[in-house]
């Protein structure tokens, strides 16, 4: 059994993978002022809740540094495991077709790997989270590029900022599309201003790459928006989870 932990941004994501079954997940939210200990009793009482699993392995990906020895710290606690930390430069099976490899996120090359391994390549990935990026993985599997922009949150949090007299508003596809009072008017335009640019984003990645690169949707935003989007082959919000898992095993086979 393999514990996997995704460090992002604004949530950390957490899996249990029995073979390459994902047989429990969860997630908290990406609190920077958590120590090693807070993260221990939170972990050792999920994994107490839902019980019945000895962790084997672990590995913790993440985008966030000031997390990552935190949360490593307090996997080790409650698993007695010495969690992998890869850097994405570093992981066996996959090459980084980028210009400066130390740069990339692990998130980005465990998105690639999965897609690789588990659906099909060449493929671009559409990770809709709190930042939107756009992999693309070639013909021969590797990562080739990223297209990085906003996420929605990201977007209207800006659009709050820009305006004195604008209020925050949640997220969420709206009733209709002219909205009759501020929020409702802001919602529509976060939600439908996202949601083209998502398309026109892979529209023009088609364009530039091909029209046979499969299409995938992952990212904590992917349920709200794609089936507005229309353009996705295949949906998984676990793919960050199973590409970090496909790492794990990439680093086993290699010792």
């Amino acid at each position: 059994m393999v514990l996997v932990v995704d460090i992002g941004n604004t949530d950390t994501k957490f899996g249990i993978f029995v073979d390459d079954e994902l047989k429990a997940r969860w997630a908290i939210h990406s609190d920077l002022n958590r120590n090693a200990d807070e993260h221990a009793v939170l972990l050792k009482a999920m994994l107490a809740h839902i019980g019945g699993y000895d962790i084997e392995a672990a590995i913790v990906g993440s985008v966030v540094p000031v997390l990552t020895g935190p949360i490593a710290a307090a996997v080790e606690d409650a698993t007695g495991c010495l969690p992998r930390t890869p850097e994405a430069d570093k992981v066996p099976s996959i090459q980084l077709e980028v210009d400066v490899p130390k740069q990339v996120g692990i998130d980005r090359v465990a998105n690639a790997l999965a897609a690789r391994e588990i659906y099909q390549a060449p493929a671009i990935v559409a990770d809709l989270g709190s930042v939107t990026t756009f992999d693309v993985v070639n013909a021969s599997g590797n990562l080739a590029g990223v297209v990085i922009a906003l996420g929605m949150q990201a977007s209207a949090q800006a659009l709050t900022a820009a305006g004195a007299k604008l209020p925050s508003v949640n997220l969420g596809r709206p009733a209709q599309l002219i909205g009759t009072n501020t929020k409702a008017s802001m919602k529509s335009g976060v939600f439908w201003g996202y949601v083209h640019m998502v398309r026109g984003m892979i529209e023009e990645l088609r364009q530039d790459l091909g029209s046979d690169y499969t299409t995938i949707a992952t990212g904590g935003q992917a349920p709200l928006v794609v089936g507005d989007v229309g353009m996705f082959d295949i949906v998984d919000t676990d793919l960050t989870l199973r590409g970090l898992l496909l790492i794990e095993k990439a680093f086993g086979r290699s010792i």
